[in-house]
């Protein structure tokens, strides 16, 4: 798993192994494998044939191939030839989706770089109402059943 060698995972992961890897030489942290059925995931760019941008800096690329199927969100739709040329990310192709729809500030209230950041007082609400069933149920109707759509709800966190 690139970039967790040297994290908590060590520590916190018995089942997480560090090994010398036979072609570099370098150490490398193993994980056991997962096989998720259904993945999430919001790409910065897609085009119309599934194709996604996706942050460099996320896991979502591993998620995705390792997954039996991908539902993928998108901030921006653009042509394929826009989407080889981006300057950065990582491209997975879409034979790996299974759906994908346009959401812009679709991974709110996490970030999705150079377009905003995280909110970090969203989620501290939301990590405070999710400790008890009756309020949860109060975040889900707030943010969820007493907005019209996406857009109510863009305008409601100030996005």
């Amino acid at each position: 798993m690139p970039g967790h060698l040297g994290s908590d995972y060590e520590k916190l992961r018995p089942d997480f192994k560090v090994i010398v890897d036979p072609y570099s030489g370098k150490d490398v942290l193993l994980v056991p494998a997962i096989v998720p059925d259904v993945a999430l995931i919001h790409a910065l760019q897609a085009d119309a044939e599934g194709n996604l941008l996706l942050d460099e800096k996320e896991d979502d690329f591993l998620l995705a191939r390792a997954s039996r199927v991908v539902v993928a969100s998108a901030e921006e739709i653009v042509a394929t030839d826009t989407l080889r040329r981006a300057p950065y990310g990582v491209r997975l192709s879409g034979i790996y989706v299974r759906a994908l729809v346009h959401v812009p500030g679709g991974a709110h209230p996490t970030a999705c770089r150079g377009r905003y950041g995280i909110d970090e007082a969203h989620i501290q609400e939301y990590l405070r109402l999710a400790g008890s069933d009756a309020a949860f149920r109060e975040y889900v109707q707030r943010y969820v059943f007493d907005l019209k759509d996406h857009a109510a709800y863009l305008e409601h966190v100030g996005l």
